[in-house]
């Protein structure tokens, strides 16, 4: 059986090393055919430009095992990993299961925060001109990012001359009714223009209209 598996080893070997010679020795053509073009049309006859482009890229022969030799290397080094990691996990298991589990625990922790920070600095928002919108907030000695009031909210928009639109949300939460009893789900409190400001428009139905955001107007909700 071990003998079998080596023939086919050999046998895969020789197949990959063939197709390697075959595309080493297309490229080197190509560039030595290129090198013969550009000596030509320096002034070069086609005889000479081929003897210099020869001269240039060196003994092909040479240069075809110096090739081998270097991926037969690393071939040869990744089998060689390969069969010591396997003859280690043989040997501790116990070792080779915390290493692994150690390992998926810091790929997995690796990929969340990437994926985090690919969301929250890397990739644009989901909006058209992400990189017209701006938040603004207030802030005071004992706190950096303070609620904004109300009537703060009326003033910074009746005196804005900088922006295109000012609006205002806050995170908030809401108790649902529902056929198997009440839920709570997440929600935003947002002002009239908010979704006119981010550029998007609902799947279906209307937008919130002016004046649906003062006090005392009737309550209004967008559904996700």
């Amino acid at each position: 059986m071990n003998s079998i598996r080596r023939f086919f080893n050999k046998l895969g070997f020789l197949f990959r090393r063939n197709r390697f010679t075959a595309e080493l020795d297309e490229e080197m053509t190509f560039h030595r055919q290129q090198a013969e073009r550009e000596f030509v049309a320096d002034g070069m006859t086609p005889e000479a430009a081929r003897y210099a482009a020869m001269r240039q890229f060196g003994n092909a022969a040479q240069l075809r095992d110096r090739s081998h030799s270097v991926v037969g290397f690393k071939l040869e080094t990744v089998v060689q990993d390969l069969r010591f990691a396997l003859r280690q996990l043989h040997r501790s298991p116990g070792f080779a299961a915390t290493a692994i589990v150690i390992l998926a625990l810091g790929i997995g922790a690796s990929v969340a925060i990437f994926a985090f920070v690919d969301a929250a600095l890397i990739k644009p928002l989901p909006y058209p001109q992400p990189n017209r919108l701006i938040e603004v907030t207030e802030n005071s000695a004992q706190f950096e990012r303070n609620p904004l009031s109300y009537p703060d909210y009326l003033d910074w928009k009746r005196m804005n001359s900088v922006f295109s639109s000012v609006d205002v949300f806050a995170n908030t939460g809401y108790a649902l009714k529902t056929a198997g009893g009440t839920e709570s789900v997440p929600g935003e409190r947002v002002s009239a223009g908010f979704f006119s400001t981010l550029g998007v428009r609902p799947a279906l139905g209307r937008d919130f209209r002016a004046g649906e955001d003062v006090v005392g107007a009737a309550h209004v909700a967008l559904l996700s």
